[in-house]
């Protein structure tokens, strides 16, 4: 509970401390460091110890968004794989439908070129007719590359895409490159380990 004054009590300012976000943590720190400036000597023991708290639950802050990073991520991947696999699982069922059914078209087909059904079956909802293709279907015995194929039968497909390392490079020779391309630095977050200097302080 607050004093009769209003204040709080170390013990209370940890536990709000507790409480905070990474954001608030660092307001806090901020305003602690200002009114440490401004304090007398008698005061200084308290703030101090205020600041040691609050450094305290900003690291461990810092630790929980890096292990949830790492819990994140490990589910990431686990995800990933799930989908890799389930994926191979559906594409193993798709190729097998495909074998069944075109292995019951190629039957009929079969029956058909030898006169042992019409080509036109009627049921009583459904009907089967066996016709040729609009287009015929062409097998090429060799490749378009091959020394044999000739010229006028080939056709070339030529496409363009942006050499974006290129345009770095040139940006970052002073060369303008603002007419056709916007070259910025994002900022990126990275959880890693601490310094080693760093945990050894922090454990002492």
């Amino acid at each position: 509970m607050p004093t009769p004054n209003g204040e709080l009590t170390p013990r209370e300012l940890l536990a709000q401390f507790r409480e905070m976000s990474l954001r608030e943590l660092s307001t806090e720190a901020e305003n602690l460091a200002q009114i440490i400036e401004t304090s007398s000597d008698d005061e200084d023991s308290l703030f101090d110890e205020l600041q040691q708290y609050l450094n305290a639950i900003t690291e461990a802050k810092i630790d929980g968004y890096c292990w949830y990073h790492d819990i994140l991520t490990a589910e990431i991947d686990e995800w990933k794989t799930k989908k890799l696999t389930l994926a191979q699982m559906c594409d193993e069922v798709i190729q097998h439908k495909e074998a069944q059914l075109n292995a019951m078209k190629q039957n009929l087909l079969r029956l058909a070129s030898k006169g042992l059904i019409p080509h036109y079956l009627l049921g009583k909802n459904k009907a089967i007719e066996i016709r040729a293709n609009s287009k015929p279907s062409v097998e090429v015995l060799c490749a378009a590359d091959d020394p044999g194929f000739p010229e006028k039968f080939r056709s070339s497909q030529i496409t363009y895409k942006p050499d974006k390392e290129a345009i770095v490079q040139a940006h970052e020779s002073g060369q303008d490159v603002s007419g056709f391309a916007t070259v910025t630095w994002g900022k990126q977050v990275r959880f890693k380990n601490a310094p080693r200097r760093k945990r050894q302080k922090t454990d002492e």
